[in-house]
C-alpha cells in the first residue's frame, strides 16, 4: 500500500498496490481525530475488501459496477467493526450509506443500480451513489433477510466459482438462491433473482404505509414508490413494486434482534393484510434495525405511541430504529404523507437521547429545514429551536474534548459543538475563538486544541476574525506535512465571511501550478459553497469556469458532487432557471455532471414545491411552540 502526495481518489485497489490519498492511508494521533481514523481504516477496509470483489471476480461490464462498489462500501463496515466492535459499525452504516442515499433514490431523476452504459462519461457517472451506498444497502439487506450464515455461505460459492473470472449480477443471484433454498430460509418457490432484480432493475425504493384497524389487531400494509414531490406531469409509466422482507416488533414483544423476515410482500402485491397484531393501545414498529432498503409510516394512532415511548424510555427501541424513526418521519413530512406535527414531534424526545445515531440523524434532517430558512424571515424562529434542542446536548458533553471518552462520545461532542457554533451559540463561539488565538500565539505548539475540535475552532475562529485570522491558517496550511491537518485547514479556511477572502481562496485553487493541490480544489470549492455568505459567489465562479474547473477537478464522482453542494440550498424560480441555463449553455461539456445538474434541477423544483407547501405551516408550528420571532 502507498500513499500518494497528489491523487485525485480515495483509494484505488490496484492488485498488489493499493494506491491512496495520504489524508486516506496516513494517520497522527497526536494530531488526527477520531474521524479521520475512523475514515483511514474505513477506505483501508474498502480497497482490500476489492481484492475479492473487483479483482479476483470482476464484472463483465461497467453495468455491474455495483457489485465491486456496492460490496466494497458494505464489507468496509465489517472491517472496522472486526477491529473496533465498540464503533456500532452496522448502526453507523444506517446514517451514512443508508439514509444518504434515500435522499438520492427519491428523485424521479435517479437511476437503477444495473444501468446500460456505452461511453466514457456514462463510465463515469456510475460510479456514483447509487453504485456505492444503495448497492451496500440492499447488499445489507440480502445479509439479513438470508441469514448472515446462509449469505456468507452463497457469496464464498460465488467467488470460489468465478475467481480469476467475469461474472454479472445473475451469476450472484444464482448462488445465494441456491445457498438459501440449502438452508431452508428461501422459501423453494423463490429465487434472489425474482426478488433482488426489483431492487437492481428500476429505481427508487418503496414506503410501506402500516394502517391498523380500531382494536389494532390487524393492519393493512400497502406499497409504493417514495418521491420526496410526486410530479403530476410525469411521463413515467412504469408500475414500480418491489419484493419486500417485512419486519416488526411491538411493544409486548420488544424484539429488535430478529432480522428474518416475518412475511415477504411480492412484487405482485400492493397491499397486504397482517393479523395478530396487539391491542392498540400498544405500538407497532417496523423494519427492524432498519435492514430493509424502504421507508414506513403509520396510522395517527401508532405514530402517538410510538413518540410517547421515547418519551417514556427510548431505550426499550433500537438505537437504529430511533434514527429510523426520526428519519422516516421528517422525510414523509417532506413528501407530503404525513402532517409535520407529527413528525416534529418526534424530536421533542431528544432532551433524553444520549446515542449519537438518533442524534446524527436527527441533525442531518433538521439541517434541510435549516437550508430552506437560511434565506428566509422565518429564520430566527427556527433557530431559537434549533438552539434549544441542542444546547442541552452541548452542556452535556461539555466543550472540552476527552480523547479517552468513548468514540461515538467524541463524536457526540463534535456534532454538539459544530451546530451550536454554527447557530451562533455564544459560548461555543467565545471558546473556539479563544483557543484559535492561543494558537496564533504560540504556532508550534500542537496541543492546545484538541484533534476532535479543530474543525470547528478553526472554522468558527476564521468566521468570526478576519484577514489576519485567514492568513494565520494559510501559512499553517502551507507549512503543515500532516495530511489530515491540511485537509481541516482547507475546509475551515472557506468559513470566512469576506468575500473578497473567499474569491481569493477559489483563485488559489483554480490556478493551474498554484499553491493548492489539484486534488483539493474541488474540497475548496465545496468549503465556499457551503458557507452561506460563499454560496452565490461559488455559484458564479461554477457558471464562469466551469472548462477549468473540469480541467482542474473533472475526475469520477468529483463534478456532480461539487454541483450537488452549491445547489443544495436553492428554492426559489430564479435558482432553478439559473441551473436550466448552466445545463443548456454547457450541454456538450457537463460530461460526468450530466445526471448531477438534472437532479439539481429537479430537487430545485422540490424545494420550491416544499417552500409553498410547508414553509408557513412550519413558521405557524415554531410559533405554537413558542418560537416567534414577529
Amino acid at each position: 500500500m502507498i500513499a500518494i502526495p497528489d491523487f485525485s481518489l480515495g483509494g484505488m485497489e490496484n492488485w498488489g498496490l493499493i494506491n491512496y490519498r495520504e489524508s486516506a492511508l496516513l494517520y497522527d494521533e497526536a494530531i488526527s481525530s477520531a474521524s479521520n481514523k475512523q475514515r483511514v481504516m474505513q477506505i483501508l477496509a474498502h480497497e482490500l475488501a476489492h481484492q475479492w470483489f473487483g479483482n479476483l471476480v470482476t464484472p463483465v461490464w461497467w453495468n455491474d459496477i455495483w457489485l465491486n462498489e456496492g460490496f466494497a462500501s458494505f464489507v468496509e463496515y465489517l472491517g472496522v467493526d472486526y477491529a473496533e466492535p465498540t464503533w456500532n459499525m452496522p448502526d453507523q452504516a444506517v446514517t451514512s450509506d443508508l439514509h444518504h442515499v434515500f435522499g438520492i433514490d427519491a428523485l424521479e431523476t435517479s437511476h437503477p443500480i444495473n444501468i446500460d452504459v456505452s461511453t466514457p462519461d456514462q463510465i463515469n457517472e456510475a460510479f456514483d451513489s447509487i453504485a456505492y451506498n444503495k448497492g451496500a444497502s440492499i447488499i445489507r439487506m440480502m445479509n439479513h433477510f438470508l441469514t448472515e450464515t446462509t449469505f456468507t455461505k452463497g457469496i464464498t460459492n460465488y467467488l470460489n466459482a468465478f475467481q480469476y473470472d467475469s461474472a454479472v449480477q445473475d451469476d450472484l443471484w444464482e448462488y445465494l438462491t441456491n445457498a438459501g433454498h440449502a438452508d431452508g430460509v428461501l422459501p423453494m418457490e423463490m429465487t434472489i433473482k425474482e426478488v433482488m432484480d426489483t431492487w437492481t432493475l428500476q429505481m427508487g425504493f418503496p414506503v410501506l404505509t402500516v394502517t391498523r384497524d380500531a382494536e389494532g389487531t390487524t393492519a393493512t400494509v400497502t406499497q409504493e414508490r417514495f418521491l420526496l414531490v410526486k410530479n403530476p406531469n410525469s411521463t413515467d409509466t412504469h408500475d414500480y413494486k418491489w419484493w419486500i422482507p417485512i419486519t416488526f416488533t411491538s411493544q409486548n414483544v420488544q424484539d429488535f434482534d430478529t432480522t428474518f423476515p416475518s412475511i415477504w410482500m411480492s412484487a405482485a402485491e400492493s397491499e397486504i393484510t397482517i393479523n395478530n397484531l396487539p391491542d392498540n393501545n400498544v405500538w407497532v414498529i417496523f423494519n427492524i434495525q432498519e435492514t430493509g432498503y424502504y421507508r414506513v409510516t403509520y396510522d395517527n394512532n401508532n405514530w402517538d405511541l410510538i413518540v410517547q415511548q421515547l418519551l417514556d424510555d427510548n431505550t426499550l427501541i433500537h438505537v437504529a430504529n430511533r434514527a429510523q424513526i426520526i428519519d422516516d418521519a421528517l422525510n414523509i413530512a417532506r413528501a407530503g404523507i404525513l402532517s409535520y406535527t407529527t413528525a416534529l414531534s418526534v424530536n421533542s424526545y431528544l432532551g433524553n437521547e444520549t446515542d449519537y445515531i438518533p442524534w446524527k440523524a436527527a441533525t442531518d434532517n433538521l439541517s434541510y429545514l435549516e437550508q430552506m430558512f437560511t434565506r428566509a424571515a422565518g429564520y430566527g424562529s427556527l433557530r431559537q429551536y434549533l438552539l434549544d434542542l441542542l444546547v442541552p446536548l452541548y452542556n452535556s458533553v461539555g466543550f472540552d474534548d476527552n480523547l479517552n471518552d468513548p468514540h461515538l462520545e467524541q463524536y457526540k461532542r463534535v456534532l454538539a459543538l459544530t451546530w451550536t457554533c454554527e447557530l451562533g451559540y455564544e459560548d461555543c463561539i467565545a471558546n473556539s475563538v479563544a483557543l484559535y488565538h492561543q494558537w496564533m500565539a504560540n504556532p508550534t505548539n500542537t496541543s492546545i486544541i484538541s484533534p476532535n475540535l479543530k474543525s470547528t475552532v478553526y472554522c468558527t475562529a476564521i468566521a468570526d476574525g478576519g484577514e489576519v485570522e485567514w492568513d494565520f491558517a494559510w501559512n499553517q496550511y502551507l507549512s503543515s506535512n500532516v495530511a489530515s491537518e491540511r485537509v481541516v485547514l482547507l475546509n475551515a479556511m472557506g468559513c470566512s465571511k469576506e468575500i473578497w477572502i473567499l474569491q481569493r481562496y477559489l483563485d488559489y485553487a483554480y490556478t493551474v501550478d498554484g499553491p493548492i493541490k489539484k486534488q483539493d480544489a474541488d474540497r475548496v470549492f465545496s468549503a465556499v459553497a457551503q458557507n452561506d455568505v460563499g454560496r452565490d459567489l461559488a455559484w458564479d465562479f461554477m457558471r464562469n469556469e466551469w472548462l477549468l474547473i473540469g480541467e482542474i477537478s473533472g475526475t469520477l464522482m468529483t463534478l456532480g458532487d461539487m454541483v450537488d453542494t452549491v445547489s443544495e440550498e436553492f428554492n426559489t424560480p430564479e435558482q432553478k432557471k439559473e441551473l436550466e441555463l448552466f445545463k443548456e449553455e454547457h450541454s456538450e461539456d457537463l460530461g460526468t455532471a450530466t445526471r448531477a445538474v438534472d437532479q439539481a434541477i429537479e430537487r430545485t423544483a422540490n424545494n420550491i414545491a416544499w417552500m409553498e407547501n410547508n414553509y408557513d405551516v412550519i413558521v405557524q408550528w415554531l410559533a405554537d411552540h413558542g418560537y416567534s420571532r414577529e
